[in-house]
């Protein structure tokens, strides 16, 4: 999950979802689908907007389901939900969407998504007004939730 806005609402959105997501694991035995927590979220927000004091959050919600496969989820602060194949918010996303919208096909291997992430990273280090040295990479896939570098390989 990436969240963006507001950083207080962010953090405790962000926060209350991953805590009641945890919750349902632990009354029910099992986890939530990523649609499911994503549907959940949705849920959640538009019930926010509703209220006076509506949250002002954009999410990135990712995950793996054996049955649906990998899945990735943008969530506005409106609460629109929207299945994507790819993904990138805030500031930094007008200069990687066009690169993903070329590179990007179906089925890409682990090094091939590097390729197009380091494409991705080098446009935002040259045309972003801010500097930004270094990037947390993270990976989804059966196995779970991996940190790697941009070479592919494995953060301990």
């Amino acid at each position: 999950m990436a969240c963006s806005g507001d950083p207080g609402d962010s953090v405790q959105f962000a926060e209350f979802i991953a805590k009641n997501v945890e919750l349902y694991r632990i009354k029910n035995g099992y986890s939530m689908t990523p649609t499911a927590a994503a549907n959940y979220t949705r849920h959640q927000l538009a019930q926010s907007l509703r209220s006076s004091t509506p949250y002002t959050v954009n999410m990135l919600i990712g995950g793996y389901d054996e049955h649906d496969g990998p899945s990735l989820y943008y969530l506005d602060y409106l609460a629109s939900l929207q299945k994507l194949p790819f993904g990138a918010h805030g500031y930094g996303s007008y200069f990687t969407f066009s690169i993903l919208d070329r590179y990007y096909k179906k089925g890409m291997s682990k090094t091939e998504a590097l390729k197009v992430l380091s494409l991705c990273l080098d446009e935002v280090k040259k045309r972003f007004i801010i500097n930004m040295p270094s990037f947390n990479i993270k990976f989804i896939d059966k196995d779970g939730i991996h940190e790697t570098n941009l070479q592919g390989q494995p953060i301990s």
